[in-house]
């Protein structure tokens, strides 16, 4: 009975979540002309919060919390109707991000060039397999995020050693976390363009390449065992099936917010579900088992939604109150260094992730505390120092969703991800690129 009830109520949940999807994809292509369509938006998205709660994961109830009390302190009154539709609107495109993003992961599995790639990697010897790893999941990871580690995992060799599938594990996660540095794919670069503005958020795009680079070249010789330029070369010339795919992908995304002013996030969410509808043309057979694997991931996405939407919301109403730069002025009255900014950010956010505060919460409050003038900083390194600590942070808390997947897909406990050879990497991850952050930010 009780399975009956709970399968009935998440059909309805996932009804009320696509009726949030189809709301935030009116806002961003038609602005505020249809506003009532976008209030029912904000009403459903309430609806499948609530009807999420009672299978929400203990860590998330924890976060929420905090967010709650967080929330309590900064805020002086309590927001009005107006308000919370208001900021309900404001945040509704995470209810259209992350199914888009669920639906590009499961078209994404089943394209030929994606399972190419994934059979060329499971032949890789184990002395390119980390390198491999590493690279493969820096490229799929910026387009479908968590999906890669799940793609990877399904080439590691049944056989492999224990020592090897750490290996393995390690070098996907740092590849995909480390994507969020370049990518425009990731909930993190749509949270500090909400505070750096568009233009800022795409040149950090910019330095994140050369960030993603520089981390992969100093990381992959130190911590994978046997790499060299010709296991490199080997682990690249798996990648040839999907680089004009990711190419284009990419582009798409780009040319749209330059051509119809989208910001990234609007574009993603318009442009994808189109090359998702171009890949079901294409490919027909496959459409039954991407609607249905969609279907079961959207069940499993509330605690994101409800985490993201939590903490960009009161941050929405904080900043609008005029809450940071009360704070702020009472504990410092003089402009922040841009060096403190951008050595903070990454380095504060990967610290406290290992004591399972999520990314969200921390760099909210930093961006909304250093951004807007407030810091002798430029917003474009301000985004890439926020991208960095997302990286690091993610790589390096025992809560992370990165972290908990990566331990079951690869067999691996989650301790040995967090505690070990990632641990190192995630430290100097942020500490070394705010210096170096710091150190561009003086020159210019």
């Amino acid at each position: 009975m009780f399975e009956i009830v709970s399968t009935t109520i998440d059909r309805v949940r996932v009804g009320f979540l696509c009726v949030a999807w189809i709301a935030a994809l009116t806002q961003v292509l038609t602005d505020v002309f249809f506003i009532w369509i976008v209030n029912i938006g904000v009403i459903s998205f309430v609806i499948f919060l609530i009807l999420t709660f009672y299978r929400l994961r203990r860590d998330t109830l924890m976060i929420v919390s905090i967010l709650v009390f967080v929330g309590y302190v900064l805020l002086p009154k309590f927001p009005t109707t107006a308000d919370w539709f208001e900021g309900g609107r404001n945040v509704l495109i995470f209810t259209a991000l992350l199914p888009t993003m669920a639906l590009v992961r499961a078209t994404a599995t089943m394209m030929p060039s994606v399972l190419l790639t994934q059979k060329s990697l499971s032949n890789l010897p184990p002395s390119a397999a980390a390198g491999g790893f590493h690279i493969a999941a820096n490229f799929f990871g910026a387009i479908i995020n968590t999906g890669s580690l799940a793609i990877l995992s399904a080439a590691l060799p049944k056989n492999v050693n224990a020592s090897d599938r750490l290996a393995a594990a390690e070098a996907a996660l740092r590849g995909m976390v480390t994507a969020a540095a370049w990518s425009p794919f990731f909930i993190a670069f749509a949270v500090g363009q909400a505070f750096v503005g568009e233009l800022h958020a795409w040149v950090a795009i910019g330095i994140g390449v050369i960030t993603s680079g520089l981390f992969t070249i100093i990381s992959l010789p130190i911590l994978s065992r046997g790499v060299s330029i010709k296991t490199l070369r080997m682990a690249f010339s798996c990648l040839r099936p999907v680089l004009f795919r990711l190419l284009i992908i990419l582009s798409a995304v780009l040319i749209s917010a330059l051509s119809f002013g989208f910001t990234a996030l609007s574009s993603v969410v318009v442009v994808m579900p189109i090359l998702v509808i171009v890949q079901f043309a294409r490919h027909r057979h496959h459409v039954k088992s991407i609607v249905m694997k969609v279907g079961s991931e959207m069940k499993k996405i509330g605690d994101d939604i409800l985490i993201i939407s939590l903490a960009m919301l009161i941050g929405y109403f904080a900043t609008r109150a005029g809450a940071f730069s009360t704070i702020i002025s009472d504990l410092y009255s003089g402009m922040i260094p841009g060096w403190f900014a951008l050595i903070t950010t990454p380095l504060v956010m990967m610290i406290l992730s290992v004591f399972g505060v999520h990314p969200v919460i921390s760099s909210t409050a930093l961006l909304a505390i250093f951004s807007g003038g407030r810091a002798d900083v430029n917003p474009a390194l301000l985004m890439q120092a926020h991208l960095i600590g997302w990286g690091a942070g993610t790589m390096s808390s025992i809560a992370s969703l990165s972290v908990i997947m990566c331990s079951s897909l690869y067999k691996v406990p989650s301790r040995k991800l967090v505690f070990g050879n990632n641990f190192l990497a995630a430290l100097f991850y942020a500490l070394v690129g705010g210096c170096i952050l710091s150190l561009i930010n003086f020159l210019v």
